[in-house]
């Protein structure tokens, strides 16, 4: 293990490299942390980046692309910085474009959750994540990109128990994200879809997939009627920390002015 003073040598440079936009190089630090002390020193390092720098990073690697970061670090670290995924988008964005932004929300929440086997950890990690506000609501987003396939599942699981379920109709990603929430932790499945379905009262009513602008059917008491993309990421941008609303895009220099860790 590494001298104190080792450490926030490391948290610095690896700061530094994030807001120049050199993720690369940040990644490389990590490396050669975990080569020269091991990796709880890569643990002990993004345990005390600012969450807006943690997020910056983890945001540039996915599935397709994997990072010893996503591996490393620690379930508190990443719900806390979940939020912050939100931070550099705007209203203009959302608007034009919500489902781009919400599978690259998917993209990354499922390359931290699947980036290894350890069901320890994935549990951990979905715990942590939908313990928060924000977690509940970046996860809603996932959902809403696939409403007739979280339908059906939710369906299942209601009748059936999330054990006995899995088997629908679609080979959607969603599925077994949605699976490993449903199994490890019932209460934030829960939270998941009331956050995604705020009408729904189990045994009320009937989850329905939104009507298209051209239907003229009310629905009604009769059914809950999901959030939309749109509405879920607004949702998950107002949570940012108002001081965080400016963070930049990694290699975007901060004005003299900008400090995103106020």
């Amino acid at each position: 293990m590494p001298d104190s003073i080792s450490l926030p040598a490391v948290s610095r440079q690896v700061t530094e490299l994030v807001l120049a936009g050199s993720l690369d190089h940040a990644e490389e630090a990590f490396n050669e942390t975990a080569e020269q002390f091991g990796d709880l020193a890569v643990v002990e390092v993004l345990e005390t980046l600012a969450p807006q720098v943690a997020s910056m990073h983890l945001s540039a690697f996915d599935g397709g692309k994997l990072s010893l970061a996503t591996l490393l670090i620690s379930p508190r670290a990443w719900a806390q910085s979940l939020v912050f995924f939100a931070a550099i988008w705007d209203e203009d964005m959302i608007e034009d474009e919500p489902e781009f932004l919400a599978e690259s929300l998917f993209a990354h929440i499922h390359g931290v959750l699947f980036a290894s086997d350890d069901l320890d950890r994935r549990a951990a990690l979905i715990h942590e994540a939908l313990s928060t506000d924000w977690g509940t609501t970046a996860f809603a987003a996932l959902f809403s990109t696939a409403i007739e396939e979280i339908i059906e599942l939710a369906n299942d699981i209601y009748a059936r128990g999330p054990y006995s379920s899995g088997q629908t109709t679609s080979d959607h990603d969603i599925i077994p994200l949605a699976l490993a929430i449903a199994r490890t932790d019932p209460d934030a499945w829960d939270r998941v879809l009331f956050e995604l379905f705020p009408d729904w009262q189990p045994g009320e009513n009937e989850l329905h997939a939104r009507p298209e602008e051209d239907e003229e059917e009310a629905h009604g008491y009769d059914y809950a009627i999901p959030r939309t993309s749109r509405e879920l990421l607004l949702r998950l941008r107002k949570q940012v920390p108002s001081k965080a609303l400016n963070v930049p895009k990694p290699g975007a220099r901060a004005s003299m002015g900008d400090d995103i860790f106020a």
